[in-house]
């Protein structure tokens, strides 16, 4: 075997994201361990619970120390201190507050003799790593815990439009002196009011939908706005240099498309914002604060210096006093969290910006579609000089593009000539290209960049490491990448994010590394700006602390050069297909748009723009789930209006509508409009001009003759486009008109609104005209209502005892409301009501009386309910509100309830399709398993048939797929064959994959969909061999891995997973159930971590459905929920859908009603075995598991109350 060779085996064995907390990968959620014990409003309380952790050995200078690890977790970064993790999440809160911070360890253990590696840092100045051993013999031989405090709130931060905390969690404290350390597994975390402080900061009164991401991607409480009025148009502004007059015909390309496209574009040259970063950033912040549309985008055009600059920042924190333009982003606060999004197109010729606005025009609406180059990628890492996890990042960001985001060529370099591998792949073409190593970036540089042939498919480039981003001190990388080729022969990349100076460190660059692609592929992000804060805001998660300023020098020295607002290509581009009317009639008040894909799919959310002139018609929004959208045009001039139509991955829709004026022309003027609610018949409301819930107004509507010719007989038909408008009298005859008159009518338009009309909702309504030669014009009238908004605050449980519904108990429900209307709402009261049939309501009626508007009441009554005795503790419990009130509203909320507090002796679960997991400690419930271990290893007395499995370990995996001999349905699809995997797994249908390495699942690694018994890195050797066997009597199906051992500790392992057929054991769901039975248990795969490392990780227990997003995990990592009893040798579990759904017995065709249909279906299935609409399980009444005559009868004793 050659050097190479032995080096890509290396690589193959190298553990993602375990390696060490330095290298954490990301691939967990963003709030990992944090949830939200309520989703109600006004209820500031997390609730944590500790993810899959490892208590590694670390041998430093001859001593061996522990270290917990925890994947994608920030550190305690005091230097010489016990080294211990940090969850970090962040919070919304009320602006003008101060909190603090309460935790209550619900569980936790304690594990004696640790000795904790003292946390080692790096030089301040040379950032260069250690060479002495550092320990704080103060905090080692103290007898306080470390750290004092488990959780820490930060100062109110503002992001542009939120006020949010930063909340940091250490789920272990340590006491020193007695080497004793404390493991939270559970806590709740309140944040706790403390006063009112000043709050100056200026907030935005709409709502970003590029910060909706980011604020979705790391927020925990963020809850997102539905409507599209809650929304500014996407804003950007692009600051100029000072001799920008000969560019601006370039430069208006690159205008034109992004407002085509939707953009409010601003532009502003030095000579306007002054010279000076301060200057600029003032101008920046002035347009933040008073324009209407603020921008969401900063695009610096120019070079930090040269004949066309503008000038950057310089960090004052390093000796280095590395450049970057982060600072023109924090308008509020010299926090980590930015108001705009900035990037810089850089160039020092009129020649390179030509070629860059051509690039990235060209790139968005036009890309080259002669290959598939848009699932292709390069991730290169150099582990020679800044160490191994480089590799590690590059294979996390990997499997980001992979399992995320479906890329099928997804091209490594790790070892060889770096620059040829590099150049090559580049030429071939990439959307991405990701490189991870050291200063000098492996031998490659601008002259490779330059020398390129890889034509319009341009990349995104990410260079994270020293000197790659050194913009302000000659050409660096970064910028080499954007300019590269000419207008009409591109080469290069599209954007490009490079780090300034030479003074760059390992960790934190491989954190906004993957940070970066996290937010493409898992947050969804579509701009490099957007994803690179989501790099830098990862940095921050990670080291929440900021130790000694470098999670500010890192988030100032990462730069972007390119358009900030460039669309990414994560997908093969898609086509539209655009409906609309070419040509429209002068003074018609709206167009009708619809969108489907290239298979004639209604498209929802596609973003819809029609400009005509300088702005005299620029209205964008969204297609609704049918495809549709409606926009008003408010111009009466002729001529072209353009439409364009963009998506994420779809090429941009450009297409033109005539605006024309054709003899006959009539239709409503807008302007003259009268509304009347007053109380005089036929209208019936508050006379306040505004249409409300259940009003009867009078609509006045003019029309005028806006075509060169009479008009004779004109009729006018009032449609309402709105489910809850009901039009009374809906036609008018107005009579003839004259070119260009106005008609008023004597009679009005009458129409009603049911009392389910809240405050902010439009109402849509269309007027057909007619004359007497049959021409027909159509217009639009659209209102906005106003009224109450009735909303839950919080639920209080009133038990006397614990505020918990648990099983077996009755209650009282308090309700907590806030109205957010424009209007008092009078009269509230409300029902209550479930779908869940173990939850019984008995006093279902409530009143609260008047609620202000913008304030809040607490309900007079209560609520009463009983919770069934066999609901499964944490059950979620989805009830509905329906409130009234004296105005005639109606409004229904829903809301979930968690019945009972979780503990061993119940089941895990739901996930979200429906799978529980009972062990055989669960012995309360009937489902629970017994251990009835089915011996069918033929050396030992059985009568299962040998696979030819064999795995010697050390990349020796193997795998052998075989036929059911029945169906098996597993999350819903229908599988005949499974695939059998010597590492303790079977995979559902045909795989290839020997994954060896398990993971936590649902996620990444491993195949899907997936049932792990004992998912570990096992062998054959010592006699270990994998059975199946077909138990025809008992209609099961069984795979045994008997005497296999861990290629770790060599540990013996026999268990076997029984597959029941569906036929003949009924679930809910028609689902198959899973047994898995452990004769000999032993969880010791620890794994190394020095130099050659060894995965650890113990075993994976759960399934996971085919995309890896949804499943159940029993165990990871030696880590278990509060459900799961720790197995053991001679234990079970049972993995069904049977839960306490308690869905209604004899419901066999699950319409919620018993009746003589289910009879009818029964008696069908009886004769003649059709099954198409009948559920088994619920059919089975008596619960023998056999469908016959019996059960009929119970159906029919409980439809007549016997």
């Amino acid at each position: 075997m050659n050097m190479k060779q032995s080096y890509a085996r290396l690589i193959m064995t190298l553990t993602i994201g375990l390696f060490s907390i330095l290298y954490a990968a990301a691939e967990n959620e963003p709030v990992q361990g944090f949830g939200l014990k309520s989703q109600v409003k006004g209820d500031h309380v997390l609730q944590f619970n500790i993810p899959d952790y490892e208590l590694e050995d670390v041998t430093l200078y001859g001593q061996t120390f522990k270290r917990p690890v925890i994947d994608g977790a920030g550190l305690s970064s005091l230097e010489g201190n016990p080294e211990l993790p940090v969850l970090t999440t962040f919070y919304t809160v009320e602006p003008g507050k101060s909190y603090r911070v309460q935790v209550n360890i619900i569980s936790s253990e304690t594990i004696e003799n640790v000795d904790l590696l003292p946390w080692q840092t790096w030089e301040n100045v040379t950032l260069d790593e250690v060479v002495n051993f550092k320990r704080n013999i103060n905090t080692y031989t103290d007898l306080a815990p470390y750290p004092e405090k488990l959780a820490v709130v930060s100062e109110p931060q503002t992001f542009r439009n939120l006020e949010i905390v930063t909340v940091s969690f250490t789920p272990f404290q340590y006491q020193p002196l007695e080497q004793k350390l404390e493991i939270i597994t559970s806590a709740e975390i309140e944040l706790v009011e403390t006063g009112s402080i000043a709050d100056n900061a200026h907030r935005p009164a709409k709502r970003s939908r590029v910060f909706e991401k980011l604020y979705e991607s790391i927020i925990i409480n963020y809850e997102r706005f539905m409507s599209d009025e809650d929304f500014q148009k996407p804003s950007i502004l692009y600051i100029l240099p000072s001799n920008s007059s000969n560019l601006m015909s370039t430069l208006n390309q690159l205008f034109n498309w992004r407002h085509k496209a939707g953009f409010v574009v601003n532009f502003a040259s030095t000579n306007t914002t002054g010279s000076s970063a301060s200057a600029i950033k003032n101008y920046i912040q002035n347009a933040y604060q008073s324009w209407n549309d603020p921008p969401e985008y900063v695009a610096l055009v120019g070079d930090a210096s040269g004949s066309y600059s503008i000038p950057t920042y310089y960090d004052n924190w390093s000796s280095y006093n590395g450049e970057g333009d982060f600072p023109y982003s924090q308008l509020e606060g010299n926090d980590f969290f930015p108001e705009v999004l900035i990037g810089r197109i850089s160039f020092s010729s009129t020649t390179e910006l030509s070629t860059i606005i051509n690039k990235t025009i060209q790139y968005e609406t036009n890309p080259y579609m002669g290959e598939n180059w848009f699932t292709r990628a390069c991730m290169v890492g150099d582990p020679s000089s800044s160490g191994i996890s480089c590799v590690i990042t590059k294979e996390v960001a990997r499997h980001y593009l992979e399992e995320l985001g479906d890329y099928d060529d997804v091209r490594t370099v790790y070892s060889g000539s770096f620059p040829n591998q590099m150049v090559n792949n580049l030429n071939d073409g990439l959307t991405f290209f990701n490189y991870r190593g050291y200063w000098g970036i492996s031998g490659f540089n601008n002259g490779h960049v330059s020398g390129l042939s890889n034509g319009f498919k341009l990349c995104v480039a990410t260079v994270i490491t020293c000197g790659t981003g050194s913009f302000a001190s000659g050409t660096s990388i970064s910028e080499t990448f954007i300019r590269a080729g000419t207008p009409s022969q591109p080469k290069g990349g599209v954007a490009a994010v490079g780090t300034a100076t030479l003074g760059t460190h390992t960790m934190f660059n491989n954190a906004v590394d993957m940070g970066f692609y996290y937010g493409v592929f898992a947050d969804g992000l579509e701009t490099p700006s957007a994803a690179l804060v989501r790099g830098t805001l990862h940095l921050y998660q990670t080291y929440p602390s900021n130790p000694n300023n470098f999670v500010s020098i890192f988030t100032h020295w990462n730069s972007l050069m390119g358009d900030p607002a460039l669309r990414m290509w994560t997908a093969v581009p898609q086509i539209f297909a655009v409906t609309y009317d070419n040509s429209i009639n002068r003074g018609t008040n709206f167009i009708d748009i619809h969108v489907t894909d290239s298979d004639g799919i209604d498209m929802q959310s596609a973003y819809v723009t029609i400009l005509k002139g300088s702005d005299e018609v620029f209205e964008s929004g969204y297609t609704d789930a049918a495809g549709n959208i409606t926009l008003p045009i408010n111009s009466f001039a002729i001529g072209n209006m353009f439409v364009t139509v963009t998506a994420k991955n779809y090429i941009p829709h450009q297409g033109t509508v005539q605006i024309t004026n054709p003899e006959t022309n009539v239709n409503i003027l807008s302007s003259l409009v009268v509304v009347d609610d007053d109380g005089n018949e036929p209208s019936n409301g508050n006379g306040n001009g505004i249409l409300n819930s259940s009003e009867v107004v009078e609509l006045t509507i003019p029309i005028h003759n806006y075509g060169t010719s009479s008009v004779a007989n004109v009729i006018g038909t009032l449609t309402a486009h709105s489910s809850n408008v009901n039009v009374i009298f809906g036609t008018i005859t107005y009579g003839g008109l004259d070119s260009n008159e106005t008609l008023i009518p004597t009679d009005p338009y009458v129409i009603e609104l049911d009392n389910s009309v809240i405050e902010g909702q439009n109402i849509e309504l269309r007027l057909i005209l007619t004359d007497e030669n049959n021409n027909s014009w159509e217009g639009m009238l659209t209102y906005n209502t106003a009224g109450s908004y009735l909303d839950v605050i919080s639920v209080n449980v009133i038990d006397g005892g614990n505020g918990v519904l648990d099983p077996g108990e009755t209650a009282e429900l308090q309700f907590v409301l806030s109205n957010s209307g424009s209007v008092n709402a009078t009269n509230v009261m409300a029902s209550l009501n479930t779908n869940l049939p173990a939850l019984e309501i008995t006093d279902e009626n409530s009143v609260w009386g008047t609620i202000i508007a913008g304030q809040m009441t607490s309900s007079v009554d209560h609520f009463t309910v009983t919770a069934d005795e066999g609901l499964i503790p944490g059950t979620m419990a989805h009830l509905f509100l329906t409130i009234t009130g004296g105005d005639g509203f109606e409004i229904l909320q829903p809301f979930t309830l968690q019945i009972g507090t979780v503990s061993v002796t119940d089941p895990l679960g739901p996930d979200e399709h429906g799978y529980y997991i009972y062990d055989s400690g669960d012995q309360i419930y009937s489902n629970a398993p017994f251990y009835n271990w089915i011996e069918i290893d033929s050396r030992y007395g059985g009568t299962g048939t040998y696979l030819p499995v064999y795995d010697s370990g050390d990349n020796g995996d193997d795998v052998y797929t075989l036929s059911l001999p029945f169906s098996f349905r597993m999350y819903g699809q229908v599988y005949g064959q499974i695939t059998v995997c010597s590492n303790g797994w079977i995979a559902m249908g045909d795989t290839d994959m020997q994954s060896f390495r398990n993971y936590p699942i649902p996620g990444p690694g491993g195949p899907s969909p997936m049932i792990a018994a004992f998912w570990d890195d096992l062998t054959t050797q010592s006699l270990g061999r994998v059975y199946k066997y077909y138990d025809e009597d008992f209609h099961q199906f069984i795979v045994q891995w008997s005497r296999m051992r861990t290629y770790d500790n060599n540990s013996p392992e026999t268990f076997q997973i029984i597959l029941k057929d569906p036929a003949y054991y009924f679930t809910p769901t028609g689902d198959g159930e899973i047994l898995i039975q452990y004769h000999t248990f032993n969880n010791t795969s620890t794994g190394s971590y020095g130099w050659g490392q060894v995965h650890g990780a113990y075993c994976t227990v759960g399934i996971e459905d085919v995309t890896a997003t949804k499943g159940l995990q029993y165990t990871f990592n030696n880590q278990y929920p509060t459900a799961a009893m720790p197995l053991d040798d001679e234990t079970a579990i049972l993995i069904t859908t049977r839960g306490s759904d308690m869905r209604m017995r004899g419901d066999v065709n699950q319409d919620g009603e018993l009746d003589v249909s289910d009879v009818l279906i029964l008696v069908d299935y009886i004769i003649n075995q059709e099954t198409s609409n009948l559920n088994p399980y619920l059919a089975d009444m008596n619960q023998d598991e056999i469908i016959n005559i019996l059960d009929m009868i119970g159906i029919i004793l409980i439809i007549m109350d016997y």
